[in-house]
């Protein structure tokens, strides 16, 4: 049976101990076992076998809905789906590292609309003081040699504390930003490592969209 062959059902063929099994596919009339091993892991994955399950017996049945076309049950989809029970991290890694990368983008962006108001704002604050101003000048005695600048403290200093505070708020932000940008870029190198594992065991995309609808189908949460 070749892995693009279309089957009519698939079964897990129960141990007296109800504790193993035996994966059989059929289709035409044929079967072929393609699997075997404990029960627990692959009802764990499926509700469709815990609902069967817990109505007794020693057969687990897998059939595609009558009412609609499934090109996606295959043999090579029910293969995949045993891969994904021995081994879910491959796939759950790269959907995980798919996560955080959107995560990510969705804090740049927020970010990057902060450090661009706040330039705005200091845009703004920025206009140069009067020089007649300058210095907390308030008054001026024209005889030469005995001029005298009168000069007040509280002038300026809390001007001067709050553009230090402006400039210290931008320079964390900015920082900020860079932790994220390289944290983005060295998901994006580990997504492409994933993305290779996950191909090299037979989860390429074309076979991910019939899993996923092998999933939907049999209630495989943890493959959607």
């Amino acid at each position: 049976m070749r892995p693009e062959t279309r089957l009519d059902s698939a079964a897990f063929q129960l141990t007296p101990t109800r504790t193993r099994c035996d994966l059989i596919v059929i289709a035409n009339g044929r079967k072929e076992k393609i699997a075997s091993g404990l029960l627990n892991p692959f009802v764990a994955h499926l509700k469709a076998a815990q609902d069967q399950i817990a109505k007794g017996g020693y057969t687990i049945l897998l059939e595609p809905d009558p009412a609609a076309d499934a090109p996606w049950f295959t043999r090579g989809t029910v293969e995949r789906f045993v891969r994904f029970v021995s081994t879910p991290e491959v796939l759950e890694r790269v959907t995980t590292i798919e996560s955080e990368i959107l995560q990510l983008e969705d804090a740049i962006a927020v970010q990057s609309n902060e450090n661009l108001g706040l330039k705005s704002e200091e845009g703004h604050n920025g206009k140069p003081v009067d020089s007649s101003m300058e210095g907390g000048r308030t008054g001026y005695n024209t005889d030469g040699d005995k001029a005298l600048v009168l000069y007040k403290p509280d002038a300026h200093p809390a001007s001067a504390l709050q553009n230090d505070d402006g400039v210290h708020e931008e320079h964390s932000k900015v920082q900020l930003l860079r932790v994220l940008e390289t944290r983005k870029t060295v998901l994006r190198k580990e997504q492409a490592m994933a993305f290779a594992r996950a191909v090299a065991a037979g989860f390429d995309i074309d076979n991910l969209i019939y899993l996923i609808s092998f999933a939907e189908r049999f209630g495989a949460s943890r493959l959607m």
